[in-house]
């Protein structure tokens, strides 16, 4: 038996991407969750505090498209980045890396902080803290410091702060339908690659948990479709997050 053991957030796209590779190929695993006021004390010892960090039988790695790569090569059953779709695969995968999942951290990086944002935050910081609990002082003031962190900082510097948040996020969702295409799958193949495993998460998370009213992502007919064929690979809750958190079925969003 491997010794696998994911670190991180739960309310990381990164890292429930990479959950989801574990997921979909069967792998026991233990979450091991983070606690981002103090990361070092639970992930110094990889030489590091960013995440996801992947571990398998003491050897660890951080990088969620390495993990695809990494995890076929351990274990070659269900393979999620598979030899014959490299090509087409490693060109979704920048769009995925570089558009979708950066296009999730857009709306932290809005000027003005409506009621309706703060609330937002304030459930953000209700998931962490269901892992690794908070000080009421760091839940309280989350929606000020999740702007500020470094890393969302530093992907702003790759974002169109000029593009509206609506307006980006029209684009991105109907530039996935496209993805998908006639599918079943993503890049048109016939099982679900490290690309659908990485979007999926992000698409279900937001309702699943209390962050928005309905499943958005499923007004979308070919998206909603999709969703549809993703589920019956994973769990009922492919998140990290604790199931005495979640508030909506998977089932019920997509009717």
């Amino acid at each position: 038996m491997r010794d696998v053991k994911l670190y991180g957030y739960a309310t990381s796209p990164f890292v429930r991407k990479t959950a989801c590779f574990l997921y979909f190929k069967g792998i026991d695993f233990t979450h091991v969750p983070v606690n981002p006021v103090d990361p070092a004390a639970t992930i110094g010892h990889t030489g590091g505090t960013s995440v996801p960090v992947l571990e398998i039988d003491g050897e660890v790695r951080r990088e969620s498209s390495h993990h695809a790569h990494w995890l076929d090569e351990v274990f070659a059953e269900k393979p999620i980045y598979p030899e014959a779709h490299r090509e087409v695969i490693d060109t979704i995968d920048a769009w995925v890396s570089n558009t979708f999942l950066l296009n999730i951290f857009r709306p932290a990086l809005e000027p003005e902080m409506t009621l309706e944002r703060r609330f937002r935050f304030w459930r953000l910081a209700a998931l962490v803290s269901a892992h690794t609990p908070l000080p009421e002082e760091v839940r309280h003031h989350w929606p000020d410091f999740v702007g500020r962190a470094p890393f969302i900082q530093a992907m702003a510097q790759h974002m169109d702060l000029t593009e509206s948040v609506k307006r980006a996020q029209m684009r991105v969702g109907l530039e996935l339908a496209q993805q998908i295409g006639g599918g079943p799958y993503m890049g048109g193949l016939d099982q679900p690659s490290m690309l659908d495993l990485a979007v999926f998460p992000q698409l279900v998370f937001g309702y699943m948990f209390g962050l928005e009213p309905t499943l958005s992502a499923a007004a979308h007919p070919v998206i909603k479709d999709w969703l549809v064929r993703m589920a019956d690979h994973l769990p009922e809750n492919p998140t990290l997050v604790v199931d005495n958190m979640q508030v909506n079925t998977l089932r019920s969003g997509l009717g």
